[in-house]
């Protein structure tokens, strides 16, 4: 199972420009701007230890008004799609991500110093009932993503880890 950190790495990479406001005229998405327009790669393993590749792409959509992550695991059908955007009424960054297995999410993300807090809930999936993750950005321009899944009897098991550096366009994820 993959979950919303392993859509979004790439957050605040030194290479897009620099505010989305800049780019959109849309203030509130500016901890995304330097992610739109790139395409990272994930190298990290699975709960039970698997090796796993993760190729994202990051593109701005509604204006600016929104990001949209799409991602697939290499050498595997398995991927989704992450729409990101700031409720204003909320006052917060909300996320809906939707899978090719069938089951979707649904969860908020937190601006930190370092990167990112999420917590989705997950809605059609029989093991999970919840992920947390955590992505942090190092000074060498790579991410660190690490998850915590929550079991649907309230206990908690580690997720996947990944760490993401920015590659050449992967072309297209999904025909």
């Amino acid at each position: 199972m993959r979950s919303f950190f392993g859509l979004c790495a790439g957050l605040m990479l030194v290479l897009a420009p620099a505010t989305a406001h800049e780019e959109t005229g849309y203030a509130p998405m500016a901890p995304f701007a330097k992610l739109a327009g790139h395409t990272l790669r994930g190298v990290g393993t699975s709960p039970g230890g698997e090796r796993l590749v993760d190729i994202a792409k990051w593109e701005l959509i509604l204006g600016g008004k929104a990001l949209q992550s799409t991602h697939r695991l290499q050498g595997s059908d398995y991927g989704g799609r992450t729409i990101f955007f700031y409720d204003e009424g909320a006052e917060t960054y909300v996320f809906h991500y939707f899978t090719t297995a069938g089951f979707h999410t649904t969860g908020t993300a937190e601006p930190i110093e370092d990167g990112f807090v999420a917590t989705e809930e997950v809605h059609g999936d029989k093991r999970y009932k919840q992920v947390r993750s955590i992505m942090t950005f190092n000074d060498d321009e790579t991410i660190d993503v690490e998850s915590i899944y929550v079991l649907h009897d309230g206990s908690e098991t580690p997720g996947s880890s990944f760490r993401y550096s920015e590659v050449e366009d992967a072309g297209p994820l999904f025909d």
